[in-house]
């Protein structure tokens, strides 16, 4: 094995053309005469569907050449819906997550309703805790003020 690395022998083989001169072409394959002979004619093709062969769907009908490339798309659509319009295809499975509507509150039970009876209380006690502290803090705060200020004992 050559020690100049895949990297380097890569890139030089890749300028010189060394790769494509060493690879042998494929022997042709001979086509023998009698599989020519022996094919058979192509089917004649079938008319492509029209609006009339969608009247006439059924949902037990196959579908498969209505979805084939060359159909006309108004064909297509309107044999789409006839096959989704059967009720076998309208029955929601219950995995739909989103398909409840969360914009509408479901109403509180009455025994979790009672549970929260104590909130008002406590949130009043916590509330009326802070606001006390707050006086408490703005109190200190302007005695502190008012006997660090110079300006305001002399103007008084």
């Amino acid at each position: 094995m050559s020690e100049e690395g895949f990297f380097r022998r890569w890139s030089r083989l890749k300028a010189t053309g060394e790769a494509a001169e060493t690879r042998p072409a494929p022997p042709p394959v001979p086509v023998p005469v009698e599989t020519a002979a022996r094919a058979e004619p192509e089917a004649p093709a079938r008319p492509l569907p029209t609006l009339d062969d969608v009247a006439g769907l059924t949902p037990e009908s196959d579908f498969s050449t209505f979805v084939a490339r060359d159909v006309d798309k108004s064909v297509q659509r309107l044999a789409l819906k006839k096959l989704f319009a059967d009720p076998h295809f309208n029955v929601v499975d219950g995995l739909d997550m989103y398909m409840s509507d969360y914009n509408k509150a479901s109403p509180m039970a009455p025994a979790m309703l009672a549970s929260l009876q104590h909130a008002p209380g406590l949130l009043a006690q916590l509330l009326g805790d802070r606001q006390d502290a707050d006086k408490e803090e703005e109190g200190q705060g302007s005695s502190d003020a008012e006997a660090s200020s110079p300006i305001q004992q002399g103007n008084t």
